[in-house]
């Protein structure tokens, strides 16, 4: 039986239900296709070493030396932000010391520059004259609203080869097997429990543990003393504990997650894997710690070591670094290249639902309210009445002006690429005057309403943004 809607309670469903149109990155649709690498615009200072951070859907490249392989000089200061969307690099306030190998991380819109290799100490050895790295302890933020940075309290220990992740509103810095944390609130410090393994290494040549946050946890992978391992830190419970996650190459380099809006929610370690040779394999793995499989996905093009690497809207950046020759004589070069990778199940089409009008449902009245949702940002919107002319809109709105009878409603959702998402078209009817017989009280029509929106809503967050826990074993 169809059911009667008043005017009422049309309102209702434009409360807590919004959009915002946004555009995706500068790939083209061509580039579009799963498990493949493009080249965008580079860097205009090659460098080794640098820290790579995104923030609102910008990629910040700091610091670094211009030197490969001999880190401690040619440092610089330099500060550039690549914008996905125009593929364009912009120069920025200058980093206060200039240094490389520092960890980074973003809180807030301030990256933080953590510590670091900062110059070259000479020295004699047996009589030869040698050189070792001066380390550097300093703390530097970047606030990308004012482009000024400011100075707070420094790392308790001179260290390079460090990594950072941001986790329960603290930072988190790994140096081997110790664990910090930085409190933004209190600018302080404090140990917390030691990883239950040490790393193997922290030399350039071997695979330094990689380290990411997952469904609130901090999560460790690489080659340690004991064996290769995944360690999973829960913060809250201040606690590590060892996972089995199977078969893996560790490799050297970069550890990245898509969040599961745009690609289905997997951990991408990109880089170099021990070989049989010297650097000799490069490697694209790619873990779903749901269901504890891996698969290789394609490598990246250009051969790197120490590059920087972030995701935006699910494209992984590879950015800077150095290539090399293998064979006689090794060679190397820094690098300024920008590689980007379309990871596995990338959903191109947009999907789109329709919350009001509902489908089958008699209304009153002749405005009756178009609420919708989408699973992504999109860069047009229009709609559809009756098969009659498309009608762009920015978000959700009113269908006005609707005769007695029967109608229809179809929304479509155009992303940057030309790729149009169309939802369900709904059929519901209207009619001139309310029967009060058959007018269903507003209360009534209040609690359906609610559970039909928020059912529609729980659906579309379950399908397309669910965040998959981590197993515990």
């Amino acid at each position: 039986m169809h059911k009667f809607v008043s005017l009422g309670v049309l309102s209702l469903f434009f409360v807590g239900v919004f959009f915002v149109v946004f555009v995706f990155g500068s790939v083209s649709a061509s580039e579009l296709v799963e498990d493949s690498w493009s080249s965008k615009a580079s860097m205009r200072v090659p460098r080794v070493g640098l820290g790579v951070v995104a923030v609102e859907g910008k990629i910040y490249a700091i610091g670094g030396s211009t030197t490969p392989v001999f880190y401690s000089t040619n440092l610089v200061d330099v500060n550039q932000m690549y914008d996905p969307i125009s593929d364009t690099w912009t120069y920025l306030a200058p980093m206060p010391t200039s240094r490389s190998h520092f960890a980074i991380a973003t809180y807030q819109n301030k990256i933080y520059c953590i510590g670091g290799i900062a110059g070259t100490i000479s020295y004699n050895w047996n009589g030869l004259p040698s050189y070792g790295y001066v380390l550097s302890n300093v703390t530097e933020v970047y606030d990308i609203t004012t482009n000024s940075w400011s100075t707070v309290a420094s790392f308790p220990y001179n260290a390079s080869r460090i990594r950072a992740a941001v986790v329960d509103d603290h930072i988190f810095v790994l140096l081997g097997s110790y664990l910090l944390s930085y409190d933004p609130l209190t600018d302080s410090w404090s140990e917390k429990t030691k990883m239950p393994a040490t790393p193997s290494s922290s030399s350039s040549d071997s695979p330094y543990p990689v380290l990411f946050v997952m469904a609130e946890k901090l999560v460790v992978t690489g080659e340690f003393y004991s064996g290769p391992k995944v360690l999973v830190y829960d913060p809250k419970k201040d606690v590590w504990s060892d996972e089995k996650t199977g078969p893996m190459v560790f490799c050297n380099g970069a550890g990245l997650m898509t969040s599961g809006v745009y690609a289905p929610q997997r951990t991408y370690f990109l880089g170099y894997s021990p070989g049989s040779t010297f650097r000799e394999v490069i490697t694209n793995q790619a873990y779903d710690f749901t269901d504890n499989t891996w698969t290789i996905g394609e490598a990246m093009p250009t051969p790197r070591l120490d590059f920087g690497a972030a995701t935006v809207d699910d494209f992984l950046y590879v950015i800077g670094g150095y290539t090399y020759t293998i064979g006689y004589p090794f060679t190397t070069a820094s690098s300024a290249l920008n590689e980007v990778y379309v990871p596995f199940g990338f959903r191109s089409i947009p999907v789109v639902g329709v919350v009001s009008p509902l489908s089958e449902v008699v209304y009153s009245v002749s405005s009756v309210g178009l609420v919708f949702v989408v699973d992504r940002p999109v860069s047009q919107l229009y709609f559809c009445v009756d098969g009659g002319v498309n009608v762009t809109f920015a978000g959700n709105t009113t269908l006005s002006g609707l005769s007695g009878g029967v109608h229809s409603v179809t929304v479509f959702a155009e992303d940057k690429f030309g790729n149009v998402g169309v939802s369900e078209t709904v059929v519901f009817s209207v009619v001139s005057e309310s029967d009060p017989i058959f007018t269903v009280p507003v209360v009534v029509v209040l609690c359906v309403v609610s559970v039909l929106a928020v059912a529609v809503l729980l659906l579309f967050l379950r399908r397309r943004r669910s965040v998959k826990s981590l197993p515990m074993g």
